[in-house]
């Protein structure tokens, strides 16, 4: 959507029928970009800060090359699941070749597993669903399903897969018990 420009909308907005539906398909795909566009900030934003805690935790633990460490987690935190693996993995092998205290050896991946569950599975779905209107625990499951599904790639896609879901829900009347579901707002009163 976002290569092709506004010809897709275009489009759209053509084959339907009427003016209502015209209005309704232009809001949806405008919210669309706007929340796709920050989903991508904010998952930048939480990875750099990733990025940080790992380079300041090496750099604490004294292992060579802190900053690359960091750097490293904050660029293999866009590949779900295989990206914690490759940086945990390479960090421990550092780690072996580094210190020959067994506790440093072993304190070294401890941190860097601690601090990626910590970012994938709280910090995450709790900044994307203050900013989605998600909810949180809807998006940790759709993760886990979109990943059981579809592997890595649907990891990457599930998010805003769902923000495109929620979206659409609350513009289509018929849809809007999935919207007030996927939403982490209530728009109705409690009884």
């Amino acid at each position: 959507l976002l290569a092709s420009g506004d010809l897709f909308l275009l489009k759209l907005v053509k084959i339907l029928p009427t003016m209502e539906n015209k209005k309704v398909a232009v809001e949806i795909y405008r919210q669309i970009e706007k929340d796709v566009s920050t989903y991508l900030t904010v998952v930048t934003l939480i990875y750099i800060g990733f990025g940080c805690v790992i380079g300041s935790a090496m750099y604490f633990l004294g292992m060579p090359n802190p900053w690359l460490w960091g750097v490293m987690a904050a660029v293999l935190s866009y590949i779900p699941y295989l990206g914690a693996l490759v940086g945990l993995s390479t960090v421990t092998v550092v780690a072996i070749l580094t210190f020959d205290d067994v506790f440093r050896i072993l304190l070294v991946p401890t941190v860097y597993f601690t601090a990626d569950t910590i970012q994938a599975n709280l910090i995450f779905p709790m900044a994307l669903g203050r900013r989605l209107a998600l909810n949180p625990v809807v998006i940790f499951i759709w993760l886990i399903f979109c990943g059981w599904i579809w592997g890595i790639t649907g990891a990457l896609l599930a998010v805003p897969l769902l923000a495109i879901i929620k979206i659409i829900s609350d513009q289509v009347e018929q849809l809007a018990p999935i919207g007030e579901f996927l939403g982490s707002e209530s728009k109705v009163a409690p009884p």
